[in-house]
C-alpha cells in the first residue's frame, strides 16, 4: 500500500447520499472519512457542494447524472490521486500485531492525523452507523494502543474541554523511549 504525503494515499471512497440528511450530517461524515481517505460525495441535495468541499470532499457529484458521466468523473478523480507523490507505508515486522481490525484502523488514523482532531470525528468512524462510539471506549482503545504508537516513535495526547477530547499525535519524548 502506498500513502500520499497527506497520509491518505491513493484511496478513494465514494459516499453516496441517496436520501436528504439533516443539515450538517453529511458534512460530519465527510469530515470524519477525510481523516483516512479521499472522499467523493454523490448527492442529489442542491447547493451542498461548497459545504461538502469545505468539510474535506475532493469532489461532489450529482447523483442524478448519467452513469457514464459519473464513471468518467470518478475515473478522473482516480487518475488525479495516482499523481499525488507517494511514500511507502509503515510496514511493521509483525511484532506487536493488532488482533482486531478496528484497533489497526484506529492506529492508522492516529498515525496519519494532520494535526489536532476532535474526538467526534474518530468516534463517528469507529461507531455504528448513526451512532458514535462512546468516549470512554475511544479513550480505552487509545490507551491500549500506546505501546504500538511508541514502537513508531509517537505518543498520543488529548486535551479535554467541554466533554470532548481533542486528540493529537506527536513525536515521543526521548526520555520516555525504552532503552534496548
Amino acid at each position: 500500500m502506498e500513502r500520499g504525503s497527506d497520509g491518505r494515499g491513493g484511496r478513494l471512497t465514494l459516499l453516496d447520499s441517496a436520501s436528504p440528511r439533516s443539515p450538517g450530517e453529511l458534512e460530519s461524515y465527510v469530515r470524519s472519512l477525510a481523516l483516512v481517505t479521499h472522499v467523493v460525495v454523490s448527492t442529489a441535495q442542491e447547493g451542498s457542494s461548497a459545504a461538502l468541499l469545505t468539510a474535506g470532499a475532493v469532489n461532489v457529484l450529482d447523483r442524478n447524472a448519467l452513469p457514464g458521466v459519473l464513471g468518467a468523473r470518478l475515473g478522473a478523480d482516480l487518475r488525479w490521486l495516482r499523481r499525488i507523490r507517494t511514500v511507502p507505508a509503515h510496514d511493521g515486522d509483525g511484532e506487536g500485531a493488532l488482533p482486531f481490525r478496528t484497533q489497526a484502523l484506529l492506529l492508522e488514523i492516529l498515525c496519519a492525523l494532520p494535526g489536532p482532531v476532535c474526538c467526534h470525528d474518530i468516534r463517528r468512524l469507529l461507531g455504528a452507523p448513526g451512532r458514535l462510539m462512546t468516549l470512554p471506549a475511544l479513550r480505552g482503545r487509545i490507551r491500549r494502543l500506546g505501546p504500538h504508537l511508541a514502537e513508531r516513535g509517537l505518543e498520543c495526547g488529548r486535551t479535554v474541554r467541554w466533554g470532548a477530547d481533542t486528540i493529537t499525535v506527536h513525536a515521543a519524548r526521548a526520555s520516555r523511549s525504552p532503552s534496548r
